[in-house]
């Protein structure tokens, strides 16, 4: 089904769809709303600096309109700061200089700004058309009209990267079961256990789920996650906790049981001195083929559901999933407290430490700027004009 098209006529309606975009009312952020003729390409958001750091708002300007001209057929752009600070009083709309360096910016790249605001808790106002006296009161931000989509909006950008609540009797069971294959399936280097290990295995049926990772890792995602019994759970679990069968689900959930089964292939491979495919290993760097993002969606909530089934110091394998998937649909500041959270459990976590470097550095994956020519889901998508 094509994406519902909201036209707004004025700053005021702009603003009540920007976090429909977000999935979330942004704080202290800045945010920017790429379109192309008029109709908005999504959203993209970054924090805002602080009020000490002048020296960041060149650099952080260039990379946001930066992120812009990825964006395929972008020719304009509307920026909105969400900040703390009260809109009245200063001489000058809070973070003035991030949003002068920002229209700079997008006018070397030939974008047209179509309207800059900033959103405070007494109000909001326009840097280019700023109010003589007092700001616009917030009331005038009204929600969309009814029937259009908007529920489920989260308080803020972190909110989201919490975790579910999980029933506790389903928590012991996944860990036992989690036991159970740890006690089966670990130490396969040892040949003399083979014999015992797939009795054992054939007999536990969350053991025998692991035999063939790439379909449980399908299966897993055909059903909502509170579907899934115990042993699935633990199953999953055991592979995001394994860095080969975490990869094998990554990529995966990034494409098809296909390419699953051909990452483990590849995986056996390399462990015999095999050099690993580079088609293969592309999109764990954010390169290749855009993978469907609905898929992307359906696999972070399986891996959050995992991790909040697990005892806090049993998380960093399906935290790091988490981090990795996050940022695959282009939500850094969501992986970035996925791999934080991990890393405070195991400091040396490989995954979840690149995961935040690549954050840091200000990558995003390539799919990420990519927009089909005719969009599939569901959702607010604005037509504005702008000024």
């Amino acid at each position: 089904m094509a994406p519902t098209v909201v036209s707004v006529t004025s700053s005021a309606s702009f603003l009540a769809l920007v976090p429909r975009l977000l999935e979330c009312t942004p704080s202290r952020s800045l945010v920017l709303v790429p379109f192309t003729e008029s109709r908005s390409l999504g959203a993209m958001r970054v924090d805002l600096p602080p009020a000490a750091a002048s020296a960041s708002v060149e650099s952080i300007a260039s990379t946001i309109i930066g992120m812009a001209c990825k964006v395929a057929r972008t020719d304009a752009v509307a920026l909105v700061v969400y900040t703390d600070d009260d809109v009245a009083g200063p001489a000058t709309l809070p973070h003035r200089a991030l949003v002068d360096a920002a229209i700079a910016r997008a006018d070397i790249c030939g974008l047209r700004v179509v309207d800059a605001l900033v959103v405070g808790p007494d109000g909001w106002d326009s840097y280019l058309s700023p109010s003589s006296s007092t700001p616009h009161p917030l009331s005038e931000v009204t929600a969309p009209p009814q029937g259009e989509p908007g529920s489920g909006l989260v308080a803020d950008q972190f909110t989201a990267a919490e975790l579910p609540r999980i029933d506790s009797a389903l928590s012991r069971g996944v860990l036992a079961a989690l036991r159970r294959i740890e006690r089966v399936l670990d130490g396969a280097h040892d040949r003399r256990a083979l014999p015992r290990r797939e009795r054992a295995a054939a007999a536990d049926p969350a053991a025998a789920a692991v035999a063939d990772p790439p379909v449980l890792l399908e299966d897993a995602l055909a059903s909502a996650p509170a579907q899934l019994d115990a042993a699935q759970l633990a199953a999953v679990a055991f592979c995001l906790d394994r860095p080969s069968l975490r990869d094998v689900a990554l990529m995966q959930w990034a494409a098809d049981l296909a390419t699953g089964d051909a990452t483990l292939h590849a995986q056996t491979a390399y462990r015999r001195g095999t050099p690993f495919p580079e088609d293969l290993a592309r999109p764990m760097w954010g390169e290749g083929a855009r993978p469907d993002p609905d898929r992307l969606r359906r696999a972070l909530e399986l891996c959050r559901f995992v991790a909040a089934a697990l005892p806090r110091e049993r998380r960093p394998g399906a935290l790091s999933a988490c981090a990795w998937l996050a940022w695959a649909t282009g939500r850094s500041s969501h992986a970035a407290v996925y791999a934080e959270t991990a890393l405070e459990i195991d400091a040396d976590h490989g995954l979840s430490a690149i995961v935040l470097d690549i954050i840091d550095a200000g990558r995003l994956p390539e799919w990420v700027f990519e927009r089909p020519t005719s969009p599939a889901g569901t959702g607010s998508s604005p037509e504005y004009p702008g000024r």
